[in-house]
């Protein structure tokens, strides 16, 4: 995925070179998150289950920004840097003790993103693809209750994102649907076991851009 980035950098900046005309902006965008619930299970040796915690979905992915985007004959390139937010929830039933009820608890991510698309534009209907990593700067766990819990996010994550996109002068809108390769919990561990979640938060989003 690194040298996947760097080969679309290398082209973009390539782009800006050949040719000064460049349209800069800020942007922001919303999204959804397509994961489905999925439920896992902590528990002791000899595999006692003390605690069911089950996936049960993100808030809105808030997106806000800057962009570059060239155009080149039928072909464009665009760059983007953002900061962007969202909350993971989960519902977890206990059975450590006698009478234990459930609750529901939350995540909180906040990334700096940077994306890189290229493609196809005609009549301002653009057609693009490219990577985007989402780099970590602040994260609140929300399973640290549970005895044995560790995570160990990563710094940088990956996905791949495909847009369809309108310019109408000074406004560029896009829609997006990211690829994510991370699932919702391959940062939770139980001990040494991992918590073997599944589903994978892809997201589709609506972004719109300003020229300035």
């Amino acid at each position: 995925m690194k040298k996947i980035l760097f080969t679309f950098a290398a082209i973009f900046c390539f782009a800006l070179v050949s040719n000064a005309q460049i349209a800069l902006g800020i942007k922001t965008s919303i999204g959804v998150t397509m994961a489905p619930n999925e439920t896992t299970n902590s528990g002791e040796v000899f595999d006692y289950i003390n605690h069911e915690v089950t996936y049960k979905g993100s808030n809105i992915v808030k997106s806000y920004g800057v962009f570059g985007q060239q155009k080149f004959g039928y072909l464009y390139g665009r760059a983007e840097l953002a900061y962007s937010n969202y909350t993971q929830e989960y519902r977890v039933r206990s059975f450590v003790q006698f009478g234990q009820g459930t609750r529901i608890v939350y995540e909180k991510y906040d990334f700096i993103d940077f994306q890189l698309m290229a493609g196809i534009t005609h009549n301002n209907i653009r057609f693009g693809v490219g990577p985007v990593a989402h780099i970590l700067v602040s994260y609140s766990p929300a399973l640290d209750f549970i005895s044995g819990y560790s995570d160990n996010n990563r710094a940088i994550t990956y996905g791949f994102t495909g847009a369809v996109g309108l310019d109408a002068g000074r406004f560029h809108i896009d829609v997006r649907y990211e690829n994510n390769f991370k699932t919702v919990g391959q940062h939770i561990n139980y001990g040494t076991r991992d918590a073997g979640f599944k589903a994978k938060p892809h997201v589709i989003s609506l972004t719109l851009g300003i020229s300035i």
